[in-house]
């Protein structure tokens, strides 16, 4: 019983195929996502910039969506694959950004878990050459940490204010809070 050249050939190859099939839905780069339990924010993007979220783990694939550094928190895989992580869209399209451009956020262990920004907000009711102060904490009796314009355009908050008051993050970064009376919350994009 001789075996041929083209044999061996086409027994490798189903071994590959069967190899590349067991591997995890995310490892072989298919539509399938790992759980998004992990919080990441934006970093090293300018503000007035973005981050494409791609529809495979790699450059190679076409943007689905974008990632802003205004976004503040968002759900990503908790462990990279190959330099990418699993995260949805700001319109909510599954996809993988570059693990370069995101830094992956520690819970707190002090006063319970941070709010997470999943809403997009506004400042209204603030003249323009006016600003809206970001507090230390949910009340006029907590110092401020920062500001937010009118010309800061959309940025990101807490969904459900907090006795009148939203959690965001200032112009500069800085996490803080923000009277709901001069915030109004926008449709995503």
């Amino acid at each position: 019983m001789s075996i041929s050249k083209h044999t061996v050939l086409v027994a490798c190859l189903a071994a590959g195929g069967l190899a590349v099939a067991g591997l995890p839905a995310h490892a072989a780069g298919s539509a399938g996502h790992p759980a998004l339990a992990c919080a990441y924010e934006v970093t090293h993007v300018r503000p007035v910039s973005f981050l494409n979220v791609r529809a495979g783990a790699g450059l190679r694939f076409h943007p689905v969506g974008k990632r802003r550094t205004a976004d503040g928190r968002f759900a990503g895989a908790c462990q990279p694959s190959k330099g990418w992580v699993a995260v949805k869209a700001s319109d909510g399209k599954s996809g993988w950004a570059s693990a370069r451009y995101l830094r992956k956020m520690r819970s707190t262990r002090h006063s319970g878990a941070r709010v997470p920004l999943a809403c997009a907000y506004e400042v209204t009711h603030v003249r323009p050459v006016s600003f809206l102060n970001v507090r230390a904490g949910a009340g006029l009796r907590f110092h401020p940490v920062g500001k937010r314009r009118t010309a800061d355009g959309r940025f990101a908050g807490a969904c459900q204010p907090s006795k009148g008051w939203v959690a965001v993050k200032a112009s500069d970064g800085k996490s803080g809070w923000a009277s709901a009376r001069y915030l109004r919350k926008v449709a995503t994009k």
